[in-house]
């Protein structure tokens, strides 16, 4: 489990991307932490040639 983002944390992350949040919306950003972490791990796994955009080739039954 990722460690929980604590309010400073946050901060510096908004400050180095030049970004100002209400309360609010820092908090929003807060609830999502375990749902990103989750994508994350997703993605950065290795992966073959069918995992890519279906529009980006024309595979055929013998390809499958």
């Amino acid at each position: 489990m990722p460690q929980a983002l604590t309010d400073e944390a946050l901060n510096f992350l908004l400050d180095n991307a030049g970004l100002t949040l209400t309360e609010a919306q820092k908090a929003d950003l807060k609830t999502i932490q375990d749902g990103l972490a989750a994508m994350k791990a997703r993605v950065r796994q290795k992966r073959g040639h069918m995992a890519e955009m279906a529009h980006g080739f024309g595979f055929t039954a013998e390809d499958m």
